[in-house]
């Protein structure tokens, strides 16, 4: 289901960036000043790495990290998944589903370009909501089921609706799980 917009038309161009040899107080203070939930870490214009919130929540408070000391390149996730501008809208948003990612950096010939959030997908191609919902929604399933070995869905055998219960790699209700 290809849109015929490019990454290009949806990208946001004006991302911010900050180089790894930062700080993490200096990328903290940023994001805040920003209002943004990530950082491109580059050199000159060269992708290194991406950091985020949850980098920051996962990376730095849980480990009691020493935010003045600790450089950026020690918590960014390193060799992140990229675009290409000229890839369409759809697939991007498809990539993103695939690898679980929200913010996917655009780079042409080396240089980052800009950055693609859902946010920019859904304000271009609103459609394309769904497939954020759905990749929410079996994520939130997924969990659910990894928790406590049950979800809800559609039963494998008979199509009913209701709490499941995984056996012999097919998820079942009560009644054909017996």
């Amino acid at each position: 289901m290809k849109t015929g917009i490019k990454v290009s038309d949806a990208m946001t161009c004006s991302m911010i960036t900050i180089g790894a040899n930062e700080n993490i107080l200096n990328c903290a203070k940023l994001m805040v000043k920003e209002e943004i939930g990530s950082l491109i870490v580059v050199d000159e214009k060269k992708l290194l790495g991406i950091v985020t919130e949850r980098d920051m929540l996962n990376k730095v408070l849980a480990k009691e990290n020493n935010i003045k000391k600790t450089p950026v390149s020690n918590i960014m996730t390193k060799k992140p998944i990229y675009a290409h501008p000229d890839l369409d809208l759809y697939d991007a948003m498809i990539l993103m589903r695939l690898e679980n990612i929200r913010r996917l950096p655009v780079v042409d010939k080396g240089d980052v370009v800009g950055l693609l959030t859902h946010r920019d997908i859904l304000s271009i191609q609103p459609e394309l909501y769904d497939l954020v919902i759905e990749s929410f929604n079996i994520r939130e399933k997924e969990k659910k089921a990894r928790l406590n070995g049950m979800m809800e869905g559609k039963c494998y055998a008979c199509q009913s609706y209701g709490p499941l219960t995984k056996l012999g790699g097919k998820w079942l209700c009560d009644s054909c799980k017996e």
